[in-house]
C-alpha cells in the first residue's frame, strides 16, 4: 500500500519552470518566484511486464536433429525493457540440455556478446533504442548446430530532470 502511494504521489505532482535572470531554468514542484509557469505534461507512460512464464507471444521454435527447442524467451519480442544503467536480461529455452563440445553464443543486433554453456545472460551498458538478440549453437569446431530466432525489443531510460540549483542569497 506504501509502494502504491509514493508511486501515485508523483504522477499526480504539479511541476512548475521559471527562468532566473542569469537565464538559468528551474523547475520545481513549488512555484518558489512569481511568475512561475505551471507546465501541463503527458500522462506518465506506464509498462507492466507479463508475469514470468505467462508471456502473451510464445516463442519461436526452430526444431532441428538433436534439440527439440531452442528460443529466445526473454525479453519478449518487442518489449519495453526500461533500465538507465543498459543492462537486459537475455533468457533462452533449450530442450534437451547442451550436448558436451556444444557452445551457445548470445548476439546483440548480429554481433557476439556471449560465448558458454549458460542459457541466461545479462547485457550491460546498452545503448538505448530498438535492438535485437538472438542466439546460435555452435558445436565443439565451431560449427552452428541451430538458430533461434531473434526478439527485438526498446531499451528505453526513464527520464530524470536535474534538481533544482538553490537560489542565490
Amino acid at each position: 500500500m506504501v509502494a502504491l502511494t509514493l508511486v501515485a504521489a508523483p504522477a499526480a505532482a504539479k511541476i512548475y519552470k521559471w527562468v532566473m535572470p542569469d537565464g538559468q531554468v528551474i523547475y520545481s514542484d513549488k512555484p518558489q518566484v512569481e511568475g512561475a509557469k505551471e507546465l501541463k505534461l503527458s500522462p506518465l507512460q506506464l509498462y507492466h511486464a507479463a508475469p514470468t512464464g505467462a508471456s502473451t507471444k510464445k516463442p519461436k521454435k526452430i526444431i532441428t536433429e538433436g534439440y527439440k527447442e531452442f528460443a529466445v524467451v526473454a525479453p519478449v519480442n518487442d518489449a519495453v525493457v526500461r533500465d538507465n544503467g543498459g543492462s537486459v536480461s537475455v533468457q533462452l529455452k533449450l530442450d534437451p540440455a547442451l550436448r558436451k563440445g556444444d557452445r551457445i553464443e548470445i548476439q546483440l543486433d548480429g554481433k557476439s556478446v556471449g560465448k558458454g554453456t549458460s542459457t541466461g545472460l545479462t547485457l550491460t551498458n546498452v545503448d538505448r533504442g530498438t535492438h535485437t538478440v538472438s542466439a546460435v549453437i555452435r558445436d565443439a569446431k565451431g560449427n552452428q548446430i541451430m538458430r533461434a530466432t531473434g526478439s527485438t525489443f526498446h531499451l528505453k531510460h526513464a527520464f530524470r530532470p536535474p534538481p533544482p540549483k538553490p537560489k542565490a542569497p
